[in-house]
C-alpha cells in the first residue's frame, strides 16, 4: 500500500458523528468523501478517489488502524460509469491483499463523486 501522504488529523466532523469508532479490535469509519480539509471537491473521479482513500487512512489512524488493517469497504459512486476509473486508483493505493469490497451507485452531495466507509481489525 502507498505511504501516508498527510499526517494531519482530519478536521472535526461536520455533524453529530465521529470519523472513526473503535470497539475492541474493530474500527468502523464514517463515510469519507473525496474532499479536502476545506470541504472542496477536486475535479474528477480519480482525484476524489485518491482524496477519499487518504481521508479514510486518516480516519483509521485516529483509532490506531491503517489501510492494511481493512477487512471490508463500502464504496458509493455518484455514477457507476466511473467504476473503471475509480477502480484503477483504488488498485494503485491498495495494490495487494485488498479488503472485501462492495461498490454501488448512490445519490451523493452536490459535487461529490465518491464516498468510502470501512471496517478494520487491529491487534489480531
Amino acid at each position: 500500500m502507498s505511504e501516508p501522504t498527510d499526517l494531519r488529523p482530519l478536521p472535526p466532523a461536520g455533524g453529530h458523528y465521529r470519523h472513526a469508532v473503535r470497539r475492541g479490535n474493530l474500527v468502523f469509519t464514517s463515510g469519507q468523501l473525496g474532499w479536502d480539509d476545506e470541504r472542496r471537491f477536486p475535479d474528477g473521479i480519480e482525484a476524489q478517489t485518491r482524496q477519499a482513500l487518504e481521508n479514510l487512512r486518516r480516519a483509521l489512524a485516529l483509532e490506531g488502524a491503517t489501510l492494511e488493517d481493512l477487512v471490508t469497504v463500502n464504496v458509493y459512486l455518484a455514477d457507476l460509469e466511473m467504476f473503471p476509473r475509480y477502480n484503477e486508483v483504488y488498485r494503485e493505493v491498495i495494490p495487494v491483499d485488498p479488503p472485501a469490497r462492495t461498490s454501488v451507485g448512490a445519490q451523493l452531495a452536490p459535487g461529490c463523486l465518491i464516498e468510502i466507509t470501512g471496517v478494520a481489525v487491529v491487534g489480531s
